[in-house]
């Protein structure tokens, strides 16, 4: 089939998982998830003679590569919409519990994952890469479960607010380890000073490529005349972010974040209208994210990472909690946040998967060896089977925090 049927057949799984989604109460990003782990063909492998069926009509890898385009304007989309939360007036007069917080969670998944899984396998790439992309959390399905329990209060609020500034923690982590697994992975020695200076470096120029362009992007916004001057706007900010950034490579994760920034902090009156802007097109590019995302599984892994993943599961959540847990001691939260934010903090299926499938960009095309094809191949695996694990765990147990802290409506 061509690259035009292909897509016909994505919106078609898309749009009946979004059905079935909504019927069994899930969250649509999950649905779309498993649409893509359908569309991949790894169910149907055991069929005799299906393997040529699955080539000519499912996702195979030359299908995902040339849909690559797809994932990087969902990606941009997404970094921009986590910018875009981070007004900073709104931010600072939630109070200095919320950055103790969020930067205690991320940091308490970061080095949890990586120590447990490096003194376990004795792969400092891998540990560094998965505690990394631990550090984020997704704020799709905590949204939706706020949403359906009507949950206003001070846990509310929290968990709204860390899960942004978490976001933008988790990106900078990336960063970095990103840069020492790749050193590691052709045979440097982890230099510290390097090892540090060299991803400041590419932050730096992330960062400025984004505010720019969002500083530009912003000043056109102001003088557009209707909603669909700012979509004309916002797409061509996106492309233009993501594109200089993958050109001179450095993280286009960073700088479309950097973008949304710019935008909301210099005109905050700008954060509906770009919500509403996305409203309109966004669907589209995150139902095929989450797909081609989703299609990367190979059930045939199971077997290989089933316990790696277990392992990043439990040290992950243990992380999360505990880390949430005492940066609301340190930042002297209310009590009932105190007791229950972690529990609002495990999904992770947006950022996570946006974070894997860079991952499977950068190391999935033989630049670094067998190794790197291999780090490649356990990331996108592990994170797809956890994803199914903090999705339909994730939101049951931020329902009882939410609960607990007399905050939800049944």
């Amino acid at each position: 089939m061509n690259i035009v049927l292909y897509l016909a057949e994505a919106f078609l799984v898309a749009y009946c998982m979004r059905l079935i989604a909504y019927r069994l109460k899930v969250p649509a990003v999950s649905g779309y998830v498993i649409g893509g782990v359908l569309l991949g063909g790894s169910f149907f492998y055991w069929i005799p003679g299906a393997q040529r069926f699955i080539e000519q009509w499912m996702f195979s890898e030359n299908t995902r590569s040339q849909l690559i385009f797809i994932t990087h304007i969902a990606l941009g989309t997404i970094a921009v919409t986590i910018g875009a939360e981070l007004e900073w007036k709104r931010i600072r007069s939630l109070g200095r519990s919320i950055f103790f917080i969020a930067f205690c969670e991320a940091f308490g998944a970061f080095f949890l994952v990586t120590l447990v899984i490096f003194l376990i396998w004795k792969n400092i790439a891998l540990a560094l890469i998965l505690g990394a992309i631990s550090s984020a959390t997704a704020p799709a399905a905590t949204v939706a479960v706020i949403q359906q329990y009507r949950a206003r209060g001070p846990l509310t609020h929290t968990i709204l607010a860390v899960v942004g500034i978490d976001d933008a923690i988790s990106f900078i982590i990336f960063a970095f380890a990103i840069t020492l697994a790749k050193g590691n992975l052709q045979g440097q020695e982890i230099n510290i000073v390097y090892g540090f200076l060299k991803p400041v470096f590419e932050i730096i120029i992330a960062l400025s490529i984004g505010s720019v362009i969002g500083i530009i992007g912003a000043r056109l916004m102001v003088t557009a005349k209707d909603q669909e001057s700012i979509i004309f706007i916002l797409g061509t900010v996106i492309l233009w972010v993501t594109g200089i950034a993958e050109m001179i490579d450095v993280s286009e994760l960073l700088a479309n974040m950097a973008c949304g920034v710019a935008i909301v902090n210099m005109y905050p009156h700008l954060r509906n209208k770009i919500r509403t802007g996305f409203s309109s097109f966004v669907p589209i590019f995150y139902s095929l994210f989450f797909i081609i995302g989703g299609a990367n599984l190979n059930i045939s892994a199971l077997p290989i990472v089933w316990f790696l993943a277990l392992v990043y599961f439990v040290t992950r959540s243990l992380g999360k909690i505990v880390g949430a847990s005492i940066g609301a001691v340190l930042g002297k939260a209310l009590p009932q946040v105190r007791k229950t934010i972690g529990l609002g903090l495990l999904p992770q299926v947006g950022a996570a998967i946006a974070l894997a499938l860079v991952v499977q960009q950068e190391f999935g095309r033989n630049t670094y060896g067998q190794a790197g094809l291999d780090l490649a191949y356990k990331t996108i695996n592990i994170l797809l089977i956890t994803t199914f694990l903090t999705e339909f765990i994730g939101p049951y147990l931020t329902k009882i925090s939410l609960i607990k802290a007399g905050e939800a409506k049944e």
